[in-house]
């Protein structure tokens, strides 16, 4: 089956030669069995309330990491080791807050937080020069670390749902070249 999809993509164009078609994991303990083929993997609505000790250094090749819609709180700091991981996809979950150390996974390009009970943006969020797009909608953030304006690939920002006023609205448009970044928000509310 493998060589078929590899000739099909070959001949669309999609795979050079001497490539594996990219793996993709939806169960951890499959994931586990063989680590470092997984470049995939999507825990969606698997009650997680917080990933296994160590269990990230266990993927050195993980670009895709989503566990949409479970009930984690935390990220753990090793999330450092996942030197590859393009994608990061948590929405949905109980987040607070990120650890520093979200500033080394330096080839993040999506970062998606979306429905968290995030209230601190960490300013390591600043070290991801790749990062595009970052979704932080209803979450519990009134402002976001001046150390952000030096994200110079962002492309889309989405701050929608979220308590802020007209100030505090001003105050983060005034971080972006609004020219080059899409900054979704909320009608400012009359709070404080």
């Amino acid at each position: 089956m493998r060589v078929l999809i590899s000739i099909s993509l070959m001949m669309l164009g999609l795979l050079a030669i001497g490539q594996e078609v990219q793996t993709e994991f939806t169960d951890l303990d499959a994931a586990l069995r063989s680590p470092k083929q997984v470049e995939v993997l999507i825990l969606k609505r698997e009650r997680l309330k917080a990933w296994p000790d160590d269990a990230l250094r266990e993927f050195p090749n993980l670009r895709e990491l989503n566990l949409t819609s479970n009930k984690i709180d935390s990220l753990p700091t090793d999330i450092s080791y996942l030197q590859n991981l393009e994608i990061l996809i948590m929405t949905n979950n109980k987040l607070d807050s990120l650890p520093k150390s979200i500033g080394q996974l330096t080839n993040l390009r999506l970062l998606h937080l979306g429905n968290n009970e995030i209230y601190h943006v960490s300013p390591a969020l600043a070290d991801l020069e790749y990062l595009e797009e970052i979704e932080l909608w209803s979450n519990n953030i009134y402002y976001l670390p001046e150390e952000m304006s030096k994200l110079k690939n962002l492309k889309v920002l989405d701050l929608r749902n979220i308590q802020l006023n007209k100030d505090h609205q001003a105050d983060i448009k005034s971080l972006f070249d609004k020219e080059k970044v899409r900054m979704k928000f909320s009608q400012p509310c009359n709070c404080g």
